[in-house]
């Protein structure tokens, strides 16, 4: 047989025996090796390959570590080999675009050979391919900037990190209309219950692949096991992050994922001139090594008719110093009237973190005299009479709330924390609200 019959059969054989496999390969040149190591049918397992058949939708609800990034690209490669092909990408943000989507370790550009990859501008947020094919480059951050664009196909990363995930995937319906082609889309997530992903996954067109973490074992490192897997197996979170189950309610949790959904709204109906104060809340770590907690970090704001506004979720897990100067751009770039944190584990290293930065910031230190669930249930209760409002989406924040079990034994939920010191600040400890019991008109808050 010779080298080239060899290399054609190859694509039956990716899943043979090693030894099968082995036999194959024994002749192959080095270039005909190197395009096999580009060639997706032989890569790749069979559930990432573009399904066969007539479907508007493929979804795949995968842990992270499966492989969906590589996938999504792979797509696109092979999309756009049709040179009339026009082709949208849209990530949780900019940066995941550029990082993600095209530059990453498994992006759209890794998937091509050196002297074969597409041109991509980011100052267009254009991928002009060889065969003449393009592909648009959006972030779900901005969803007006998807009004106009028209296209035949989509790739959506992360649809459930999508801060404005009902207002994007709406313009992106708008802009999938070309008429006379075949349009389809790709939309690569670890699951979430959100309201938009229910929508796809019961559309009659919609063709769902499911996978976890571990179906991507061979290629995952032991360093990304040690520190991404192995935290979370067993847990609740691990069922989502890394089985990719679509996780509902929690039973006892203080939040359910109904009672956030009523009181959103979207960013587009936000007027700031109502805003009474805006503060900045921080509930911090009191380590920052890669297995320490995340430093809570929460911008809200209080409005004139005495609703609560959740403007900024910034949550990180950085330096002291990093945290603080996260803390304190927010603090002037939403002109916020005061940061607030927690000095039970930093104590007066939260503030002198903070001086450092900003030294004429306004600061108040509040400590903990009461346990979590005293702490969380009256800004629980505000929610429940639709006076707190999230907007837009913050996925990893609302997954907090909405696992939080009063005295369940669970890792300290930091993001939630600091939302629960800023609803306190501008709402429940009325005496440290200048001006509150002035407030007097109203003003309409709408969920879109």
């Amino acid at each position: 047989m010779s080298p080239q019959e060899k290399l054609s059969r190859l694509e039956s054989l990716a899943f043979e025996s090693d030894e099968v496999v082995a036999e194959a390969l024994d002749g192959l040149s080095d270039s005909q090796l190197e395009e096999l190591n580009f060639d997706w049918r032989w890569c790749g397992r069979p559930d990432q390959i573009l399904p066969v058949g007539d479907w508007l939708f493929w979804l795949v609800l995968a842990g992270r570590g499966w492989g969906k990034t590589r996938t999504g690209a792979e797509a696109v490669r092979d999309w756009a080999n049709n040179p009339l092909e026009r082709i949208l990408m849209i990530a949780p943000t900019a940066a995941d675009v550029r990082e993600v989507m095209i530059e990453g370790p498994s992006g759209l550009l890794s998937c091509y050979p050196q002297g074969e990859r597409p041109t991509y501008n980011p100052s267009r947020h254009l991928v002009t391919f060889p065969s003449g094919a393009i592909a648009m480059t959006r972030s779900a951050d901005e969803p007006e900037r998807l009004r106009g664009p028209q296209f035949t196909k989509f790739w959506a990363d992360e649809l459930c990190s999508w801060r404005f995930a009902r207002e994007a995937w709406d313009q992106i319906m708008f802009g999938f209309r070309l008429p006379g082609k075949s349009l389809q889309g790709v939309i690569t997530t670890t699951p979430k219950p959100i309201p938009v992903l229910k929508e796809i996954i019961t559309e009659t067109a919609t063709v769902v692949t499911r996978g976890s973490s571990y179906d991507n074992s061979a290629n995952l490192s032991e360093t990304y096991y040690r520190k991404v897997i192995t935290p979370y197996e067993g847990t609740r979170l691990g069922r989502q992050e890394i089985l990719a189950e679509i996780l509902e309610d929690v039973p006892g949790a203080l939040w359910t994922r109904g009672l956030i959904e009523a009181a959103r709204i979207g960013i587009g109906r936000v007027n700031i001139d109502t805003f009474v104060r805006v503060v900045v809340a921080i509930d911090p770590a009191v380590s920052a090594s890669d297995t320490s907690d995340e430093t809570g970090i929460v911008v809200a704001a209080l409005t004139s008719n005495g609703h609560v506004l959740i403007l900024d979720d910034l949550t990180c897990r950085e330096s002291p110093l990093t945290w603080a100067r996260i803390a304190v751009n927010a603090y002037v770039s939403r002109r916020a009237d005061r940061i607030v944190g927690e000095v039970n584990n930093g104590g007066d290293l939260v503030e002198a973190n903070i001086r450092a930065v900003a030294p004429n910031v306004s600061y108040r230190a509040v400590r903990a005299s009461r346990g979590k669930m005293v702490r969380a249930e009256p800004v629980a209760a505000l929610y429940e009479q639709a006076r707190v409002h999230h907007v837009g989406v913050f996925p990893n924040l609302e997954d907090q709330m909405c696992s939080f079990v009063p005295g369940s034994d669970q890792r300290s939920p930091d993001r939630m924390d600091a939302l629960v010191w800023a609803v306190t600040e501008l709402l429940i400890d009325m005496e440290q609200t200048p001006g509150i019991q002035a407030l007097g008109h109203r003003v309409t808050i709408s969920r879109y």
